[in-house]
């Protein structure tokens, strides 16, 4: 047994002497291959080593810029990289027998000499090199996301994407895709779009923020957030900005091509609903025909309720670039087409709470099944278009056209936990079948000159036109029927009957958000005691004038036959228009607002020895005026409002070394109430939990900001950001939960809450070691605002009575705690890789009452894609999102109490623990799969 042993070790001690001979005489070739210029490493190179004997092979770069061949035969080589838009590069090498050579290759970029102008290859803004040489350049605190990091990531939408961005979640819509971007915990109100920099109006009848998810990721060449601002932007972004840098045209013709299809789970498995109508946008009776017109029955249609079922539907996307430069290079020219529709389903359910007048504790009054099903259909066609004069003169054409069209079913059953309540399953129930289509639009045309007038001053100026639609027409059938406890136990199911009163409703809204904005800018820039000093001052003027229509229209059932079943069939129903036959021309959704921004500023910038200096103030007037469908006597139903606001800033860029930065920065900023808070209303959107009423009283919120960040960029592509930012907040714009003085219903209203502080803490870390690398971040952000609550009780007399409490909370939106992780592979062709989001929980609605806020439970989201080389310029690519099939929950921090009889205050309910937190809604949306090819012709 002892000399078995033995044998043993003397042959695990021969296989590992054997081993460390063969891995101490394999040859080996290495390197790297970097940009010339920049010495940014160029991911995706191909390097090829051939030999006179006929050795041949070939290998791509890895994410770190290196390469590497093992076990190659001594002998002579020629050692080659070749990268698109770049000249071909090889040097020659010699390799002996256990050897180790290192070969870094150096490429340089084409271009071209003309007689009146030098224009040198183009630096490609969609690589990820870019994206971080743009961090590294910033006069402000930045973060990028690149075309190519897009292009290989899970997300086909801007507001996906923005989600992976270090310190900013996102809000999602009903059918789970995200939406709107908080940035450091801000609500969406305290941030700007812009589109190559100049702010966008939105589709919203409400709101001023746009949607970001009705642009397709495939238009954006580079994603940039800024989270602090400088004088020549403007001011009305307390938590940052988010600018899509669309495509610009190549120096070399370019053809890019997508194509893909893709599936939700959920659809697979239930089917989806689609309707009639779903591709006409309709205008009301009252709009086409003038406001005297009395509507008949023959204006309507039941198309909107018709529904049929459709077995998995394919969702597809499609993307189409090509653009170029003359010979000359003088003209260049992009245009880039992108197609997508996706089919999404969402099950929920919801409870509306109201308040204990006794405990101050929630209570649930009904609970509501939900069952969306969603197509969204994308379609955006972008072009750019410049031309150089010469060396001083040149001028650029934007235009971009963003549709976002929607088809939702929604069938809602909702059940009274108060009416006939007698247990679960039972009680008087409402069903509301409803389809909704509505299209948003998005117009937006610049004009750009850049002209440098003498060595050291130049001048730009700039024209834009941007108009932003949405036209929506929902239908709605209102049912009714209930499940009652009968003597001997069983329960009786009613038939479903079409509410007498409140039958059919059709409803049309239509919005339009026009802005007309001129830009100049003057910039001189001296030498003073041999140090460049640039000065600059310009202004902009904005005149948006916004429209928006809204007619609600009920169809109800005849005095002679108000009582009728309905069978799934609308068409077996009779339907009146007995009331507001000429529409709702007095509802406050039909009002014109305008708005005339005026802004002038002065800004300074210059570098002494490593300390980068840039400040100034600037000044924006804002004048306001609204008039809109209330009756004379209500108040507010016409008014105005002008305000100014001086908002200096400074920011200082240290650089500790060619790699390391330091910066500090302070700047003032403000936030405008949406157009529809200050006009009176009481009316909601039909997917909110909650109608909002309006406030004439609301003001603008202003801001101080502060941040400090450490930057350091060992490599081209590592990178390591830790920063930390602190914001005091005046006059913070939120939504609260009010008691309705018309009912005994919450309702939602904007309101102004004193004074808010938000500080946290920012890490970001890139890092790429060969063929594999990770990107990780981490935010904590702390938010503290002391508003006054209500809170019920009874007094030492029995009676019920409300006093008047402080308390202090986070804002709105803001998750302590958010995380990004994404692992990433690239070898031989093949992209891939995992990311996964945290989001920490967070306040949804703010309610009056002490401690019945409601919150977002925090949540895990888990995505992966991949691409493949199928040959030079071939890729095939597949994406799968929402893996955990991750929920959208709310809940309010007060146990449910304990068992009480039905229909009274702690009954027994589904998805009710006594004890636990109470429940108020969760939302399933499933896993979306999406397999495709790109094309890359260059």
């Amino acid at each position: 047994m002892d000399q078995l042993l033995q044998l043993k070790k003397h042959l695990l001690l021969s296989f590992l002497f054997a081993g460390l001979c063969l891995s101490s005489f394999a040859q080996i070739i290495k390197g790297s291959v970097a940009d010339k210029k920049t010495g940014e490493p160029l991911i995706g190179a191909i390097v090829t080593i051939k030999s006179n004997s006929g050795i041949k092979q070939s290998t791509s770069v890895g994410l770190d810029g290196s390469f590497n061949f093992k076990d190659v035969a001594p002998g002579s080589y020629e050692v080659e990289a070749k990268y698109m838009s770049y000249k071909d590069a090889s040097v020659n090498t010699e390799i002996k027998s256990g050897g180790i050579v290192t070969v870094d290759l150096l490429l340089e970029s084409k271009s071209t000499t003309l007689n009146e102008v030098i224009v040198a290859g183009s630096v490609d803004r969609g690589t990820d090199q870019s994206a971080i040489s743009a961090v590294q350049r910033a006069d402000q605190v930045l973060n990028a996301v690149s075309a190519r990091t897009i292009e290989v990531s899970p997300d086909i939408t801007v507001a996906n994407v923005i989600q992976r961005v270090s310190g900013i979640s996102i809000e999602r819509s009903n059918n789970g895709e995200g939406q709107y971007a908080i940035i450091r915990g801000m609500e969406k109100r305290y941030t700007y779009t812009l589109i190559n920099g100049y702010k966008i109006p939105s589709p919203d009848n409400k709101n001023r923020y746009v949607p970001l998810d009705i642009f397709p990721a495939e238009i954006v060449d580079r994603l940039e957030v800024y989270k602090s601002l400088t004088p020549s932007m403007e001011g009305d972004a307390i938590a940052g900005a988010t600018n899509l840098v669309l495509k610009d045209a190549p120096d070399d013709f370019m053809v890019k091509a997508n194509l893909g299809a893709g599936f939700s789970q959920s659809a697979a498995q239930y089917g989806f609903n689609k309707f009639g109508n779903d591709n006409v946008s309709l205008r009301s009776p009252r709009i086409n025909n003038g406001d005297v017109y009395i509507a008949t029955r023959a204006d309507f249609s039941n198309n909107g309720q018709h529904f049929t079922n459709s077995k998995l539907p394919v969702g597809t996307i499609a993307g189409l670039s090509i653009g170029g430069r003359t010979a000359d290079k003088k003209f260049g020219a992009l245009v880039s087409f992108s197609y997508q529709n996706q089919y999404k389903d969402t099950k929920g359910v919801f409870f509306a709470t109201s308040v204990d007048a006794v405990t101050n504790m929630p209570k649930p009054t009904d609970i509501q099944s939900r069952f969306y099903n969603t197509q969204q259909e994308r379609t955006s066609a972008i072009g750019r278009f410049d031309y150089k004069f010469d060396k001083h003169n040149k001028l650029t054409l934007d235009a971009a056209y963003i549709n976002l069209a929607q088809n939702q079913y929604r069938y809602v059953s909702d059940t009274s936990l108060t009416l006939a309540r007698t247990g679960i399953g039972q009680g008087r129930i409402t069903e509301q079948p409803r389809s909704i289509h509505s299209v948003q639009q998005i117009t937006n045309v610049s004009l750009r000159g850049d002209h440098r007038l003498a060595d050291d001053f130049s001048m730009n100026w700039t024209g834009v036109y941007s108009k932003a639609t949405v036209n929506e027409n929902r239908y709605e059938l209102n049912l009714v029927t209930s499940r009652t406890l009968q003597s001997d136990g069983s329960v009786t199911q009613a038939p479903l009957t079409v509410d007498a009163s409140n039958g059919f409703a059709q409803t049309f809204a239509y919005n339009s958000d026009q802005d007309k904005s001129g830009y100049v800018n003057f910039i001189y820039a001296p030498k003073i005691n041999d140090t460049k000093v640039e000065f600059s001052a310009g202004g902009m003027y904005r005149n948006k004038t916004r429209s928006s229509t809204y007619d609600e229209y009920t169809l109800t059932l005849p005095i002679t036959n108000s009582t009728q079943v309905y069978d799934g069939n609308i068409d077996h129903n009779t339907f009146e228009l007995a009331s507001n036959r000429q529409g709702t021309p007095g509802d406050a959704l039909n009002y014109n607002f305008t708005e005339n921004v005026g802004a002038a500023y002065g800004q300074f910038k210059f570098t002494a020895g490593n300390l980068q200096t840039l400040g100034g103030v600037r000044y924006e007037h804002t004048d306001q005026s609204w008039l809109d469908a209330e009756p004379v006597n209500k108040d507010g139903k016409t008014g105005s409002i002008k305000y100014y606001d001086l908002l200096p800033s400074i920011s200082f860029k240290y650089k500790l070394s060619d790699k390391e930065n330091l910066r500090a920065s302070y700047y003032s900023a403000i936030s405008r109430p949406n157009f529809y808070e200050i006009v009176p209303h009481t009316s909601g959107d039909p997917d909110a939990d909650y109608l909002e009423i309006g406030n004439t009283k609301l003001k603008h919120a202003t801001a101080d900001n502060y941040d400090l960040r450490y930057e350091f960029f060992p490599k081209a592509l590592d990178q390591f950001l830790a920063g930390v930012f602190y914001k005091n907040i005046v006059n913070p714009i939120e939504y609260a939960l009010l008691s309705s003085s018309s009912s005994k219903d919450l309702v939602l209203e904007a309101g102004n809450f004193g004074t808010a502080h938000n500080y946290g803490i920012e890490l970001d870390a890139t890092k790429y070691i060969s063929h594999f690398g990770f990107r990780a971040n981490y935010s904590f952000t702390q938010s503290e605002i002391t508003t006054t609550k209500q809170e019920s009780y009874k007094d030492g007399s029995g009676n019920n009575t409300i006093r008047t409490v402080s308390q202090t909370r986070p804002l709105q939106g803001q998750s302590k705690h958010l995380g990004n992780l994404s692992f990433l592979y690239k070898d031989s062709g093949l992209d891939a890789q995992i990311s996964a989001v945290y989001t920490g929980e967070r306040i949804n609605s703010v309610s009056q009452f002490l401690n019945n806020d409601i919150w977002q439970k925090a949540f895990v989201s888990l995505d992966v894609s991949a691409e493949k080389k199928i040959c030079s310029q071939l890729f095939v690519y597949a994406k799968a999102t929402n893996l955990l099939n991750t929920p959208y929950q709310l809940f309010i921090k007060l146990p449910y109490p304990p068992l009480g009889p039905p229909g009274g205050t702690g009954q027994a309910i589904e998805y009710q623990q006594a004890g636990h937190d109470t429940f108020v809604r969760k939302d399933n949306y499933q896993q979306y799969y999406l397999v495709g090819l790109h094309y890359k012709f260059n």
